[in-house]
């Protein structure tokens, strides 16, 4: 087999052919040779638009941190609740942790958990009675458990990266600070105030008055799933690129025979029928891989839950790739590359960062079909942050506009393709890869003026011919009447 490969195989096919270095290819190594350059140019624009939407959104999010707010609640209403609280909102305020503010209206640490999972970032609550506790631990109570005194309560199902990274960190931080600063405050009281008749205190919590339990309401970053959304939805938007790559190259005859509405028709079936199959085969693989102690953490895997995956990947998966194959069907193989370039890497961005922790301008991303079918997955693993009206919403919204939109592109590419002005790979009329047997619309019009003027010139009168034999004449009026 390896033998067609054989150089003595091709010996004598070179005979007719030249070296590149020749006179006679001189002019046609000279265009592609700018027609490289010009590829290097694009590509570094591609580069580097990839670059900045990525760095531009991430860069800035250790500065930006105090964009998210976590709360500081009293539950105690004694001296523990009113010190922790004062300390707590002390707390220097940095650009890169979040701030520190007091809620009055929850009274429950049911409540607060609640409000934590609907709509907060995190919570460091006084639990009732923590006053109460302590005074009779100082007074020579046996038994006293400090971590009863504050609770921490987070989110991981809001989002994933901007809690771990930042209101976890922050949480902790700030109770342990407080820990330490409660307990420099009463040892130095003790000693300042001990008499000889004062009544031994329970030593461990003079020393240790404050500590905390940490309550995490909606997990979400254990095993796969703090990048199970993401890696699941990139790798199903790349595998749509190259089909609707094929899809252009090879549309050319649909284009040239089939009726517009039919194409019309036919491209949204087709890519919903490819999303339906791609979106199936990420919601089986992470029924199989989602982790031995998923449900212990998480919401209860269910028939229902297979099925919100399976059609919320392909509503993603839809809305892509509408979107892209938009951009396929007009643009020059040279530039194919750039719509999805723009498309991918505002789209994991969206799912590996926060709108808080990111310039403005990235508030975009609220319309990304990644972030919204990520919010949607993360509230199915935890029940967290519900926002499925807005989710739902964008995601059928976008796929109703991308629709009309690609029904719109069908019409114009077949217009295109019709008069000559297009060809199969995209190449537009002037292009020196332009190639297609249909000609051009404005050729075929030169040619028709062409060939009318060419044609004899037709006698503007009327020439009357009488046949004399029959007496009646046009030409004296004799009609034979």
């Amino acid at each position: 087999m390896l033998g067609i490969f054989s150089w003595r195989r091709l010996h004598g096919k070179d005979d007719h052919r030249v070296s590149i270095t020749a006179a006679s290819i001189r002019g046609e190594v000279r265009n592609r040779v700018w027609d490289y350059l010009q590829l290097a140019a694009i590509s570094s624009v591609m580069i580097w638009a990839g670059l900045s939407l990525f760095f531009g959104g991430v860069y800035r999010r250790s500065v930006l941190a105090n964009n998210i707010n976590v709360y500081v609640v009293d539950l105690d209403g004694g001296a523990v609740g009113t010190n922790v609280t004062r300390m707590v909102l002390d707390t220097a305020v940095t650009p890169s942790t979040p701030v520190w503010l007091q809620n009055h209206d929850l009274s429950s640490v049911d409540a607060v958990k609640a409000w934590v999972q609907h709509s907060g970032w995190g919570a460091l609550v006084v639990n009732p009675g923590a006053s109460a506790r302590l005074e009779s631990a100082l007074a020579g109570a046996d038994h006293y458990d400090a971590s009863s005194a504050m609770t921490l309560i987070e989110s991981t199902g809001r989002q994933v990266v901007a809690e771990m990274l930042y209101v976890s960190s922050a949480l902790t931080t700030t109770a342990q600070a407080v820990a330490r600063q409660y307990a420099q405050i009463q040892v130095a009281n003790f000693q300042a105030t001990n008499g000889p008749a004062q009544q031994q205190p329970n030593y461990a919590a003079l020393i240790h008055p404050v500590g905390f339990v940490t309550v995490n309401v909606a997990p979400a970053g254990f095993t796969i799933s703090p990048i199970m959304s993401t890696f699941g939805y990139l790798t199903i938007l790349l595998s749509i690129i190259g089909v609707l790559i094929m899809w252009k190259m090879t549309s050319f005859p649909f284009f040239a025979r089939v009726r517009f509405c039919d194409l019309a028709l036919m491209w949204p079936v087709l890519l919903l029928g490819l999303a339906l199959v791609l979106s199936f085969y990420q919601a089986l693989a992470f029924l199989a891989f989602r982790g031995p102690n998923f449900n212990s953490q998480a919401l209860t895997y269910t028939t229902a839950t297979f099925f919100k995956f399976w059609f919320t990947g392909t509503a993603v998966a839809f809305s892509l790739g509408l979107w892209l194959f938009n951009w396929f069907l007009h643009l020059t193989p040279q530039l194919m590359a750039l719509p999805s370039i723009c498309t991918v890497i505002p789209n994991v961005l969206s799912t590996v960062s926060t709108f808080e922790l990111a310039p403005k301008f990235y508030r975009i991303m609220y319309a990304m079909p990644f972030y919204n079918g990520s919010s949607l997955i993360l509230y199915i693993l935890t029940g967290a942050h519900p926002t499925i009206g807005r989710n739902v919403g964008v995601l059928v919204a976008e796929i109703v506009a991308m629709t009309a939109l690609l029904t719109l592109s069908i019409w114009i590419r077949q217009i295109c393709v019709l008069r000559g002005i297009s060809d199969a790979h995209g190449w537009f009329h002037g292009s020196r890869y332009y190639h297609s047997h249909i000609p051009y619309y404005k050729d075929v019009r030169a040619d028709a003026e062409h060939h009318a003027e060419s044609l004899p010139p037709r006698r503007a009168g009327v020439e009357i011919v009488d046949y004399d034999d029959d007496g009646v004449s046009l030409t004296t009026g004799n009609l034979g009447v």
